[in-house]
């Protein structure tokens, strides 16, 4: 399995000088280290009325958060073998998301955590496939979607303080993604080259077998959506300083 992308927007920034313009705008209120109760209404706050973006501190668009390219290559002895390319597609509903938990933002963090629940979670843009999903071929190449009811998505990852300048910002290391949903829907148009009757046997076959071809791509998916949630998250902490994320 391999499992490639790059995010419009998103590329993490390794720059290495200290804007001093990094900052929050002021329409945004920040919390006191260690208030966990305020800490998780900014995350809800971000997630709902700053979903357009905060420039100033890279945080960029999250709903819809675009993707240039995503390409996932299942392969093996599996009942799904299929090489599956996304081009310009926007992952859409973030902002209405629930902040379940936060922890880990501590004075000298090591260990962060973030889960949300998404009502509805949707892939949309243009897609190729082709190879095998259980026991049928498929291939195809136009417009997608995925949509994941109920996601609830959790995030994982370590890091260090860093000095950079003689400021600390906070470097993340690794992230692990982990998620659940309650309904996993797909849509490809133009399968097999614009064969109608192949196309929505194939559609339906898949929406029927769900959970179990969901079963086989969910180590896939979770591994793009760490890299996608790692460069969101790493840009802005390469662009602010830790102590700056606090009152």
């Amino acid at each position: 399995m391999t499992v490639k992308f790059i995010v419009s927007g998103v590329a993490v920034l390794l720059a290495l000088t200290v804007c001093d313009a990094a900052k929050f705008p002021a329409s945004y209120s920040l919390c006191k280290q260690g208030d966990d109760k305020c800490l998780l209404e900014r995350i809800a706050d971000t997630f709902s009325k700053h979903f357009p973006g905060i420039p100033e501190v890279n945080l960029v668009a999250l709903d819809p958060l675009k993707i240039e390219k995503m390409d996932i290559v299942q392969g093996g002895e599996g009942p799904i073998n299929i090489v599956l390319n996304f081009k310009n597609v926007d992952l859409t509903g973030l902002s209405k998301s629930t902040i379940k938990k936060a922890s880990g933002f501590t004075a000298d963090p090591t260990k962060m955590d973030l889960q949300f629940l998404v009502p509805v979670a949707s892939l949309v843009g243009g897609y190729k496939i082709k190879g095998k999903v259980l026991i049928l071929p498929i291939q195809g190449d136009g417009k997608s979607n995925m949509t994941m009811e109920n996601c609830d998505i959790q995030l994982k990852w370590t890091g260090k303080l860093v000095d950079r300048s003689g400021k600390k910002f906070y470097q993340v290391d690794k992230l692990k993604v982990n998620f659940d949903t309650t309904r996993f829907i797909m849509h490809f148009s133009n399968l097999f080259n614009g064969d109608k009757a192949l196309g929505d046997n194939m559609n339906l076959f898949l929406n029927e077998n769900w959970q179990d071809i969901l079963k086989e791509l969910k180590p896939a998916i979770t591994d793009a959506f760490a890299l996608i949630f790692k460069n969101v998250i790493a840009n802005v902490f390469n662009k602010v300083p830790y102590n700056k994320l606090y009152q």
